[in-house]
């Protein structure tokens, strides 16, 4: 299946266990801390953050040892809103899985 190529989906990701990774991860993400305090529980996390100002739309996934960040650039706040709605229905995090789910949220004629 391809993907329409107006969907810029870029992902990262860091270990808890590597200090500089988290530090450059975070730094990936305006206004962490609230973020960084949420990681440190070290739980399964699944959160997300959209700038209004650069329309994109930040979705965040930890499973306690590590931390996974999907960035999908060019969307709205409510295109945001039907792609959190489709991860809702992901077993399996990965960068795969979620450009299908962005996929079906937001052209699913095509």
């Amino acid at each position: 299946m391809e993907l329409p190529s107006d969907r810029k989906i870029t992902e990262s990701h860091a270990s808890f266990d590597d200090a500089a990774q988290m530090a450059v991860f975070l730094a990936s993400i305006p206004d962490a801390d609230d973020l960084a305090a949420l990681l440190m529980g070290r739980k399964v996390v699944s959160t997300r953050t959209f700038d209004d100002d650069a329309m994109v739309a930040r979705f965040v996934r930890s499973n306690g040892a590590t931390v996974t960040c999907y960035k999908v650039e060019a969307v709205t706040i409510d295109e945001a809103e039907m792609i959190a709605a489709q991860c809702e229905l992901l077993d399996d995090w990965n960068v795969e899985n979620f450009s299908n789910a962005v996929h079906v949220a937001l052209d699913p004629d095509l």
